[in-house]
């Protein structure tokens, strides 16, 4: 797949792979991905002949999902949506799958630097869109979530449970200062 990425667009990065490496052959019909950057995930999903929602809230990540999809032709629906989360989808709609790669780092967004990676001191920005995401799941569902070790993983897996979920780790990968982790998300059963 040829790819064009566009000024301003997170581009595909080692924890981008990562979770592309985790996903690529899990089961799946329906899938959203949220934060879809150039495409590279949602549009290497769709070449299974599976329906993904593609969501970004940056205008210009969508545009660049959209010439990708037009290049590469794949087969497959795309829905490109422009959206802060999922705040433009139904409230009912259910998926299959979920793949994120938000922002994880530990630290608050400044104004003066590219914080696409500024997930908050709290991680606030992973348990919204857990909050969000995590009912739109079908029962035999499961949402593949990008984290660092930076971040506070308890918490976030505490959070997870409470509501019902189970979590493991898929994959990981050691980097400089930190380990990039999947974590798999999926009902409970009982």
């Amino acid at each position: 797949m040829r790819l064009i990425l566009h000024p301003g667009v997170y581009p595909p990065s080692e924890d981008s792979y990562l979770l592309l490496d985790t996903v690529k052959e899990a089961e799946a019909k329906k899938i959203l991905e949220v934060g879809c950057g150039c495409g590279l995930i949602s549009l290497t999903l769709a070449r299974r002949n599976v329906e993904v929602v593609a969501i970004d809230v940056n205008r210009e990540a969508c545009r660049n999902t959209l010439t990708n999809l037009k290049m590469n032709r794949g087969q497959g629906i795309v829905h490109i949506i422009n959206s802060d989360l999922v705040a433009a989808l139904r409230r009912n709609v259910k998926f299959d799958m979920v793949v994120s790669n938000p922002p994880y780092l530990p630290v608050e967004a400044s104004p003066s630097e590219d914080s696409s990676w500024a997930a908050g001191e709290e991680n606030t920005f992973s348990k919204k869109l857990l909050e969000n995401v995590l009912p739109m799941l079908t029962t035999g569902g499961a949402m593949f979530l990008v984290q660092s070790s930076l971040t506070d993983l308890e918490d976030l897996k505490r959070i997870v449970e409470a509501e019902g979920f189970s979590v493991e780790e898929a994959a990981q990968r050691r980097f400089f200062f930190e380990k990039i982790v999947v974590l798999k998300i999926f009902r409970r059963h009982a």
